[in-house]
């Protein structure tokens, strides 16, 4: 499940839908762009534009920020200093330092308790007269009696050597790790405020001490960038003037390859729609700027053109002899329309994606030999792309690959609408249907298998 707006979003990548009033590829001043760029193989230096347009985008962010008035970067700066200064003075010491500390405050507040066991255990082990040690030093002495009667004893007296050396070595290092407790209730109490004192900074600057130190340098760069605004900002403005340099020429370089490519494509599209039953069409390429580009010498709170260049174009027609050029979407009926984008697509491809293109009425107005180029016009943009045409003329529909036959029917008193796909004798059966409507004889059925046989080929 999609939300409805994403599913609209996604779908104009994937499907192009050309019927009456469903147009809305061809109406778009951008979509008309992007298929003249992609009919003009200019995208190595679209990209240039791009990339010089970013990099002019960041710039006068970067110098708006620096204009801001003089008491918001006051303030700023104020903010910066006193948060680097707060972080420099709890003279942090590494990004593990929490955790050195959490495991010294465990060994801190349980010092009393460490000693008492560690002394117990020593004492039951070496100091007390029923100590271990003790009882294996008198069994020993027994062993050594065994041995001398009986050698096979000789091994028990040795585990039993080795296990009483093992034990004094226990007994004497716990003897040390008591002596080495340090119960120090200074020390604790500085470790918890030094602990306390991680805490806060860390609920102020970041959960954790390396992005505490993260923030810290970048707090650090910040500052030093306000500090030295004016600075910067000569900086800024002198690397913006040459982006704007650079963004120019290469964005003139684009807008006359485009207006090259648009007379090639004006001629190519004409030629297209002669063929389609429009021979005396004009089609018309017009070029304006965009709104900032207008104007060529721009400040630097101002971003010349868009990331797609200084041109702004439009598609013109004019179907008809003796009238003026207008917008396809103001003149074009639904049936010129479908004709016109099957010429551009015949051209190129309209973004220069493979997709679904669906063409409903494109063979409105038209027929005879017409309609035959229509159709083949058709199966050649079906090497590239999945079409669907709904049409009403044999000659377009002997080229399809496959053929669904669309009917309404009533069913307890609703109507429904069912697609049967066609095979074998049903496909020439519906095209001869299309050719003589209900009454289908034996000429007209030999005819339709004929248009089929030579579409196929």
């Amino acid at each position: 499940m999609v939300p409805l707006g994403f599913l609209k979003e996604i779908t104009r990548y994937l499907v192009d839908i050309h019927g009456q009033n469903e147009q809305q590829t061809l109406y778009s001043g951008d979509s008309q762009l992007q298929f003249l760029d992609a009919c003009s193989n200019l995208d190595p230096l679209l990209a240039q534009v791009q990339s010089l347009y970013e990099q002019l985008s960041e710039k006068v962010q970067r110098i708006q920020a620096l204009r801001k008035n003089e008491q918001e970067r006051l303030r700023t700066i104020d903010l910066l200093t006193f948060q680097t200064a707060e972080i420099e003075k709890a003279q942090l010491k590494s990004e593990d330092e929490d955790e050195r500390l959490a495991a010294e405050h465990k060994l801190l507040a349980n010092a009393d308790r460490l000693f008492q066991l560690s002394s117990q255990a020593y004492s039951e082990l070496y100091e007390e007269e029923a100590s271990a040690c003790t009882v294996l030093k008198r069994s020993n002495r027994m062993l050594e009696e065994l041995r001398k009667v009986d050698n096979r004893c000789d091994g028990l007296w040795e585990q039993l050597q080795s296990a009483r050396i093992s034990l004094e070595d226990v007994a004497l290092s716990l003897r040390e790790y008591s002596s080495k407790i340090e119960v120090n209730p200074q020390r604790l109490e500085w470790v918890e405020n030094r602990i306390a004192e991680i805490d806060r900074l860390k609920r102020k600057y970041g959960g954790t001490l390396r992005e505490i130190f993260s923030f810290y340098q970048k707090s650090l760069s910040d500052l030093e960038d306000w500090q030295r605004a004016d600075q910067n900002m000569a900086t800024l403005e002198k690397d913006n003037n040459v982006l704007q340099e650079d963004y120019w020429r290469k964005a003139l370089e684009l807008s006359d390859k485009r207006k090259t490519a648009a007379k090639q494509l004006e001629k190519s599209v004409e030629q297209e729609l002669s063929q389609l039953a429009m021979a005396k069409t004009r089609f018309r390429v017009s070029f304006g700027q965009t709104g900032q580009s207008s104007r060529r010498e721009l400040n630097q709170n101002a971003r010349p053109g868009t990331a797609r260049g200084i041109d702004e174009i439009e598609f013109l027609i004019s179907p008809n002899l003796g009238e003026d050029l207008k917008p396809l979407i103001k003149i074009a009926s639904g049936g010129e329309i479908s004709r016109i984008m099957l010429a551009l697509k015949s051209v190129k491809s309209i973004d220069g994606r493979s997709k679904t293109l669906v063409f409903d009425e494109v063979d409105a107005g038209i027929g005879g030999q017409t309609a035959d180029v229509v159709g083949q016009k058709l199966k050649k943009l079906s090497k590239r792309n999945q079409v669907i045409c709904v049409t009403h003329l044999p000659q377009i529909a002997s080229y399809a690959d496959s053929h669904y036959y669309i009917e309404k029917r009533m069913e307890k008193g609703r109507t429904l609408t069912q697609v049967a796909r066609l095979d074998g004798k049903d496909r020439v059966q519906e095209i001869a249907r299309m050719i003589s409507g209900e009454r289908v004889t034996d000429s007209v059925l030999k005819h339709a298998a004929e248009l089929l046989k030579i579409a196929a080929k």
